[in-house]
């Protein structure tokens, strides 16, 4: 039985170094619940191990209670992409550096992937 398919995702372009724009004051944004509460949501990096970026995030309620998040990023770089895909059996339609199909490189720092298989 032959399966095929197409397989989109997002991942982030290490080049663009992504992580130091997650400064905890200049990143800090609010998230409004369907109940009408903002939560205050900011990222905490707390470690850079090549292209493993942890960080904790943070989500602070009206009522003064804090969720922390802590998770491990990877900042998988291209060739690594295409490589992985590849030997996973997977044809690359496409690989955008946005959501608007920029080129690799763009501001976004983001890889949009395209495959199939």
């Amino acid at each position: 039985m032959s399966r095929c398919g197409r397989l989109t995702f997002d991942s982030r372009d290490p080049r663009a170094r992504g992580w130091e724009r997650w400064n905890p004051v200049d990143w800090r944004h609010h998230v409004r619940l369907p109940d009408g509460r903002v939560v205050t949501v900011w990222i905490e990096v707390t470690q850079v191990r090549g292209v493993d970026v942890d960080s904790t995030i943070h989500y602070e309620f009206p009522d003064g209670t804090e969720l922390v998040s802590s998770t491990t990023l990877r900042f998988r770089p291209e060739a690594e992409l295409r490589s992985t895909l590849r030997d996973a059996g997977f044809t690359i339609e496409a690989i955008y550096g946005g959501w608007q199909r920029e080129p690799i490189g763009a501001p976004d720092g983001e890889f949009l992937v395209i495959a199939r298989r």
